[in-house]
């Protein structure tokens, strides 16, 4: 904009010194104007807005979207000293001192011209330039939209309860925060330990939690890091939020042991048992005892109150286990001791009357092999079946159970406290011998326990049809290694191996990433070729038996929206000859653009879903099967010391065929304990996993699992999982939950269904309109499980999806006829 209005000249001259003959004497450079290039922006996405100068022509070093770079021109170009005037358009202005005695570079201004708005929203900027020495000037006006992009805004909160530096735990359940600007407010809960606003306008905000929150959970906010008041440009913008726990409330400890006291002395002799997996619960919170018998907890309580410490009645009487001389029976009264103070901890012992249920440590082994001959016995000839899972059963105590997997010559061994007798129930899993292609004719094996050691050893004879002893079980899975944002470099884990019997031999293996993303070739080993978005290794191995991983690094490029859904997938194949097992030879991992690096966490993958009609199970539908989720758990020690012993609770959703669970790989030794109801204890015994200070790349530990959706399942079932991981005697870490949900596929633009619900535009970019004949309920739901938007209507309702990330997201809409979901793709 080049009109100016020449009393406001004046008026804005005087403030250099008074006013001026413009008929002056003109000496020196004579100012005669200001330009700017015509590529110069009109909006910047940042608060912030610079005004540098060069004289004659531009200078290459004023560069920046927030800069607007002004030229002076004029005559008789000598070395010259002006001043330049600001007005910012918001009512500030701004005076600055420069000169130079070269044309086309960068002016030194003092002080520099920079301001930064307070809101969003175009402003009129007024400059100008007076050159004192002959009285001439120039001045420009412009208007410059600032704010003017939108931006991703995360809270992490974590709790310091007796705010001593160290953190204690994370906040899993929703925390209601508000962040504000005065004019617009966003108001959300957390989901897993993170406040989450994307599209969000750049600005100055002021954070907050819900007081009333906070007075009903006891906490208070210790602090905000960096402040309370944030400052939101372009990009992701993140804050911490430390809570401290009220002055009563801090962290508190409980030890001990459990044993079998044979002479009911309370004291644990030479020679007497102890008792591994006893349940321990103090105030809600559970931990289990370690082979040794010791558990250890800590929980939130009041110092010196007395609370009771209890060990789970129906645990006690499945096992035939009866608490020795204590009036208060399963339960005892301990006094609240804090953790990490130097005071000693309240520590509890827990003698047991365990009768003759245990009987000293004993050990069970066997091998399971292809019974080629059928005679029962393992030949020289016949092949060992690696990775198979063997069912331990102690019939005397309730069916409980432990699951063990055969090395590369199909022995397996267990040692613990399952048995109160002198044998074990040994079987495979007639669902795995099925899902591998195995003939499932295996029957019941009784194996005899050892004190000294494994020198009753059993056989698992396996009808393996005549194929085994030259196929090959490769497998490959893709995990991930660190968080994933946007213009970084992102790690991902490729693992690969064979299960035998058969050598692998020549085999090919595949990884495919995302569009847009480059890969670093030279973080790829083992001979890896890319083709586009795809690497390809062509190996050979030997061995029957073997496991394989490679971390590969790739350049993420910016640009890209959060939320935005990336997948790498990983496949493997015989180049000749048989593959014993090719539901394990597709591996899959979804990335979401900005999400941040926890070492400890849990995914799912799922194949493509099948369309299917409403309220029909899975199991019905021509040609299909019940979908298979693969979930992996990954965790790391980021402790000061190894981590003798560590273990995950895992809680399988009813809506999963239990009896499907199969192992597909894990990093160390692990064996399964079946603890009922769907809970499993995935254990990694004696793992001394090193800690990351001291060997970051050996801190690190996963295992993979696939399962089935039970056959019932219908569209519209929802499927939920969380583990809990525990590092010797501490608290567990509570991974994230993640989230599945059959679906109905996309066919156009529009779907239909038998509920007759429909939804428009599909891809929407603005807001998405739902229709449904009478009432009905809806929720929105992201990629992480996150409700977006949720409501209930008649007929039809409108649903704004202006400030959602762009990507996949499912609509969820109930009716007094049923359940329907649907597959929204915001653009």
């Amino acid at each position: 904009m080049k009109n100016f209005n020449f009393s406001k000249t004046l008026a804005t001259l005087i403030l250099f010194g008074g006013l001026f003959s413009i008929k002056a004497q003109v000496t020196g450079f004579a100012i005669n104007g200001l330009t700017t290039p015509t590529s110069m922006p009109t909006s910047i996405c940042g608060m912030t807005a610079n005004i540098s100068f060069s004289a004659l022509t531009p200078s290459t070093s004023s560069t920046g979207t927030a800069t607007i770079p002004y030229v002076i021109t004029g005559n008789n170009f000598t070395g010259f000293q002006f001043v330049s005037q600001v007005n910012w358009g918001d009512g500030m202005v701004n005076t600055s001192n420069g000169g130079t005695g070269t044309s086309g570079t960068n002016i030194s201004m003092a002080p520099p011209l920079t301001h930064t708005y307070t809101t969003p929203g175009t402003y009129s900027i007024s400059t100008m330039v007076y050159n004192s020495s002959n009285q001439t000037y120039a001045m420009d006006s412009l208007l410059l939209t600032v704010g003017s992009c939108t931006a991703n805004f995360y809270c992490l909160i974590q709790v310091d309860c007796d705010n001593n530096g160290t953190v204690d735990s994370q906040i899993n359940t929703p925390v209601p925060v508000t962040l504000t600007n005065g004019t617009t407010t966003y108001t959300d809960t957390t989901q897993n330990n993170m406040f989450m606003i994307n599209n969000i306008w750049a600005g100055n905000y002021t954070l907050s939690i819900d007081p009333s929150w906070l007075a009903a959970n006891n906490y208070v906010i210790g602090g905000i890091i960096p402040s309370p008041t944030v400052t939101v440009g372009s990009g992701t913008t993140t804050t911490l939020i430390t809570l401290h726990c009220a002055s009563q409330t801090t962290m508190l400890c409980a030890t001990g042991q459990i044993y079998c006291d044979a002479n009911d002395n309370g004291v644990m002799d030479s020679g007497e048992t102890p008792i591994a997996n006893a349940p321990v619960s103090v105030n809600g919170t559970v931990t289990y005892s370690n082979p040794n018998g010791f558990f250890s907890m800590s929980y939130p309580g009041v110092i010196n109150d007395t609370v009771n410490l209890s060990i789970s009645s129906a645990w006690l009487a499945q096992n035939g286990y009866a608490i020795l001389n204590n009036n208060g029976g399963n339960v005892f009264a301990i006094f609240g001791t804090p953790c990490n103070s130097g005071i000693p901890v309240t520590n509890v012992n827990i003698p047991l009357s365990c009768g003759g249920n245990v009987s000293t440590t004993l050990c069970y082994s066997g091998f399971v092999f292809c019974d080629a001959n059928g005679n029962g016995v393992m030949n020289s000839s016949e092949a060992p079946l690696a990775g198979a899972p063997v069912l331990l059963y102690n019939t005397s105590a309730g069916n409980s159970s432990v699951t063990v997997y055969t090395d590369s010559t199909g022995y397996f061994s267990y040692c613990g406290q399952l048995s109160n007798s002198t044998y074990l129930i040994a079987t495979i899993s007639q669902a795995w011998l099925t899902y591998n292609g195995y003939n499932p004719t295996v029957g019941v094996l009784t194996l005899i326990g050892s004190p000294s050691g494994t020198t009753n050893v059993g056989y698992i004879a396996v009808n393996c049809g005549g194929t085994t002893t030259t196929c090959a079980d490769l497998w490959t899975t893709v995990t991930p290694w660190i968080g994933y944002y946007q213009n970084t470099t992102a790690y991902v884990k490729i693992n690969w191996g064979n299960y035998g019997p058969g050598a692998a031999g020549n085999y090919t293996m595949t990884m495919s990433f995302p569009a847009g993303v480059t890969v670093n070739t030279s973080s790829i080993a083992n001979g890896g070729t890319v083709s586009g978005n795809t690497i390809t290794w062509n190996l050979s191995s030997a061995s029957s038996f073997f496991s394989n991983y490679d971390v590969i690094t790739f350049n993420v490029p910016s640009g890209l929206t959060s939320g935005t859904a990336h997948y790498f997938t990983s496949t493997i194949a015989p180049t000749n000859g048989t593959d014993c097992s090719t539901a394990n030879n597709a591996g899959s991992l979804l990335q979401l653009v900005g999400n941040s690096y926890d070492p400890n966490d849990k995914t799912v993958a799922r194949p493509a879903s099948t369309i299917q009609t409403i309220g029909e199970p899975v199991s019905s539908l021509d040609g299909a099967t019940q979908e298979t989720l693969t979930y992996t758990i990954r965790f790391q020690n980021t402790g000061t010391a190894p981590a003798q012993n560590i273990f995950i609770l895992d809680t399988l959703d009813a809506d999963l065929d239990w009896s499907t669970l199969t192992l597909v790989e894990a990093t160390h030794n692990m064996q399964i304990v079946n603890l009922g109801n769907g809970v499993m204890r995935f254990e990694f015994p004696s793992i001394w996993l090193a800690d990351s200070t001291t060997n970051e790349p050996e801190s690190h530990g996963h295992l993979v699992y696939r399962i089935r959706e039970n056959a019932s399942a219908t569209v519209g079932t929802e499927i939920e999982n969380t583990a809990y991981i525990y590092f010797d005697w501490n608290a567990p870490i509570i991974t994230n939950t993640t989230y599945n949900i059959n679906v109905i596929a996309i066919d156009g633009l529009t779907e239909n269904n038998a509920l007759n619900v429909n939804v428009f535009p599909n891809p929407a970019s603005e807001s998405l309109t739902i229709s449904c004949e009478g009432d009905f309920d809806y929720q929105l739901i992201d990629l992480s499980g996150r409700i977006i938007s949720s409501g209930s209507a008649t007929d039809s309702e409108s649903i704004s999806v202006s400030n959602a990330a762009a990507g996949i997201y499912q609509l969820n809409v109930q009716t007094n006829k049923g359940n329907s979901s649907l597959k929204v793709i915001k653009q």
